[in-house]
């Protein structure tokens, strides 16, 4: 069988259409729409893959989803709260009540330590620290000034059993500071 010369650019171009198509299919295939209306399971996966493989910089992704996962339950209620790896072991043993400190309820008011409340018959009770005082310092370690990260305040304010702590406490109520 002959082919005559004029078919032959036309077969060779079909060849080469033909060719890009399945070459297209092969390295792009066409993504099936999800039977979901809204896939969000996936949508997120996609973001943080796009982010870990296309951003310009080099970007945590983790922390992202620490973010991410902090955000997201923030948003269902109060009390649900993400703790991350790094803080698990902190927040179990205070939630067990495992540890010994110095016997005090306390928040970070502004930028100083406020007693809540002294537990009753616990050391600082008996040391006569009374609700409202303010927690100036931990052994000369100042208390006050800066916001501290739990990790801090704990690692100050917990010890070991029969362990001694001097403290210096600044009472409103009398405007007076002793330790």
């Amino acid at each position: 069988m002959k082919i005559n010369k004029i078919y032959i650019p036309l077969l060779f171009f079909s060849c080469v259409a033909l060719g890009i198509v399945i070459g297209g299919f092969i390295n792009y295939p066409i993504q099936k729409p999800s039977l979901a209306k809204n896939d969000y399971k996936t949508k997120l996966n996609k973001l943080i893959n796009f982010i870990d493989n296309e951003y310009v910089d080099d970007v945590k992704t983790d922390s992202i989803v620490d973010l991410t996962v902090t955000n997201i339950l923030a948003n269902l209620d109060p009390h649900s709260v993400y703790v991350p790896p790094s803080e698990q072991t902190a927040v179990a043993e205070s939630m067990k009540g495992d540890f010994v400190g110095i016997g005090v309820n306390f928040y970070a008011y502004n930028d100083t330590i406020a007693v809540i409340k002294p537990i009753e018959n616990g050391p600082a009770e008996k040391a006569g620290i009374k609700e409202g005082d303010r927690i100036l310092y931990a052994d000369n370690f100042k208390l006050f000034g800066k916001k501290f990260k739990n990790e801090v305040l704990y690692s100050k304010l917990k010890g070991e059993k029969d362990s001694q702590v001097t403290l210096t406490i600044y009472r409103k109520s009398e405007k007076k500071q002793f330790d």
